[in-house]
C-alpha cells in the first residue's frame, strides 16, 4: 500500500493490507507495518514497541464511508489519511491537502543526527492527484515537533 523511508539508511517501513476471501478489507487486521531491512539481508522484521507506538505504528478508525478506514499515523496525528478500498483485493492511502485528496505513493524522512537522538526535519509525501493524473511531492516542515506544510 505505502512505505516510508529515511536518510539513516535504506531500511524501510512498509505498510501492507490485508483482504478476507472475498476481497474486502480484514476487518480484524487491515493493515501491518514492518520492517524491510535492506540495508543487512533485506529481511522482513516486526516493529520495535516504541518505533510502533512513538513513530511508525498507526491507529485505524472506522468511517461513515463504506469500505473506508481513517489511518492515524503515531508519529504525525495531526495529519489523518484514508485508506480506502478501490476494487476487491486492492486499497490506496489518500492524503487531503488543500481541500483534495492525494494517493500516497510512498514517503522520505529527512533526519538530522548530529545530536543524541536522530530528529525529523522533513517529511516529503510523494502522492498522485487522481483529478489531474500529476504526481505531486507535498512536504511538511519539522519544527520543535511540529509540522508545517
Amino acid at each position: 500500500m505505502f512505505f516510508l523511508q529515511r536518510t539513516l539508511n535504506a531500511n524501510t517501513v512498509v505498510y501492507t493490507t490485508h483482504f478476507d476471501q472475498s476481497g474486502k478489507l480484514n476487518e480484524e487486521t487491515p493493515v501491518s507495518v514492518y520492517w524491510r531491512r535492506f540495508q543487512e539481508n533485506g529481511q522482513v522484521m516486526p516493529l520495535r514497541w516504541y518505533e510502533r507506538v512513538f513513530g511508525f505504528g498507526v491507529k485505524l478508525r472506522k468511517t461513515d464511508t463504506p469500505n473506508t478506514l481513517r489511518l492515524i499515523f503515531n508519529g504525525l496525528k495531526s495529519h489523518p489519511l484514508e485508506l480506502r478500498q478501490t476494487a476487491p483485493f486492492s486499497a490506496a492511502l489518500y492524503a487531503r491537502f488543500d481541500d483534495r485528496d492525494y494517493r500516497l505513493i510512498y514517503a522520505y524522512l529527512d533526519v538530522d543526527e548530529s545530536g543524541l537522538f536522530p530528529k525529523v526535519t522533513r517529511l516529503r509525501l510523494y502522492t498522485h492527484d487522481p483529478q489531474t493524473g500529476l504526481f505531486v511531492t507535498h512536504t511538511l516542515a519539522v519544527s520543535g515537533g511540529a509540522y508545517t506544510e
